[in-house]
């Protein structure tokens, strides 16, 4: 075959399979483009949400028992309905009894200045159970409501985005699911007590909220002196006695006894429900016993110091819980 034949073969064959050779030559170079450009192409992550409502936020291996979910979504949509539409009775009604009389001490007008401050407007809500736990056998489960407002109700464009939330508590007692609100968890009887010749100590009872813990004590000064327990002349004359540590009380005021005279007190120290610690005990550990007691109030350091160095007895006492 000559130089000639060659060229003149190869033309024909291109005439021939030219339109076959050129759809296989956009096909290649089309593909090509767009791996160019998907290569190039910088990959925006997606955003991942782990959110489950009935799946605890503290630990994501506990969830609310799904027998129970329905109800609790049912009473939460409910309980913020009838507050919405400003029917407090309806709503104070479906809180538990505990919870009625501890945390609102059995008063509608009490509640409805709680719910006045979570829902000052019409509120939607958001629901997500925040953690679980356990106190005298019976299962808690703490969910965190987030109240934002309802911009077709109130109105409001441009506004600043802002929520209120607190803590509902629910748990099963006699196959119903009881409902606290507030942040209030539960009330216990304690009726511990710890005395001496000087005084008696009596822990009455504790209220837990979520983030707190309230004690009732009753002191009794057996006494013909002045007791005094705690006035801020002492360090951490207050405490409450974790497993590790101990809490100072969230407020401080004095605690003076006269001869004889008994007074009941309240102390609120920071302790939250899920923490995993079990309070132990109260320490009230410098009370003095005083034949002499000018106060504190502009007394010179020297006279508290030399009444107290004259003390009848100096002591702390521990009340277990």
């Amino acid at each position: 075959m000559t130089y000639t034949d060659f060229r003149l073969k190869i033309r024909r064959w291109f005439r021939k399979y030219s339109k076959l050779v050129l759809v296989l030559f956009l096909g290649w170079f089309t593909i090509f483009i767009i791996n160019y450009y998907m290569n190039h192409q910088t990959v925006k992550p997606e955003p991942e949400t782990t959110y489950e409502m009935h799946t605890s936020v503290i630990d994501t291996k506990s969830t609310v028992p799904v027998s129970i979910q329905d109800t609790i979504e049912k009473m939460i949509s409910e309980y913020v309905g009838y507050c919405n539409e400003g029917n407090f009775q309806k709503a104070f009604n479906m809180l538990s009894e505990d919870c009625q009389k501890y945390e609102y001490d059995n008063n509608v007008v009490n509640f409805m200045q709680h719910v006045y401050t979570k829902m000052p407007t019409k509120r939607h809500h958001a629901v997500q159970n925040y953690s679980n736990t356990e106190y005298d056998g019976k299962k808690l489960y703490i969910y965190e409501i987030k109240y934002t407002d309802d911009l077709l109700a109130t109105g409001l464009t441009n506004a600043t985005y802002a929520f209120t939330s607190e803590k509902m508590v629910f748990y099963n007692e006699n196959d119903e699911v009881k409902m606290n609100v507030g942040d209030y968890v539960y009330h216990s009887d304690i009726k511990k007590i710890s005395e001496n010749e000087y005084l008696k100590i009596d822990v009455i009872d504790k209220i837990a909220n979520y983030s707190s813990e309230t004690y009732q004590v009753k002191f009794s000064n057996r006494s013909n002196y002045t007791v005094v327990i705690a006035d801020g002349v002492e360090t951490d004359e207050i405490n409450l006695v974790l497993p590790n540590e101990t809490r100072q009380r969230g407020s401080t005021f004095d605690i003076v006894l006269n001869p004889q005279e008994s007074q009941t007190y309240t102390f609120e120290f920071p302790k939250f429900m899920d923490d995993g610690d079990i309070s132990q005990s109260l320490l009230f550990s410098s009370i003095r016993v005083m034949e002499q007691y000018s106060g504190t109030d502009e007394i010179a350091k020297e006279v508290i110091q030399s009444e107290i160095d004259n003390a009848i007895s100096k002591f702390s006492m521990t009340v277990g819980l």
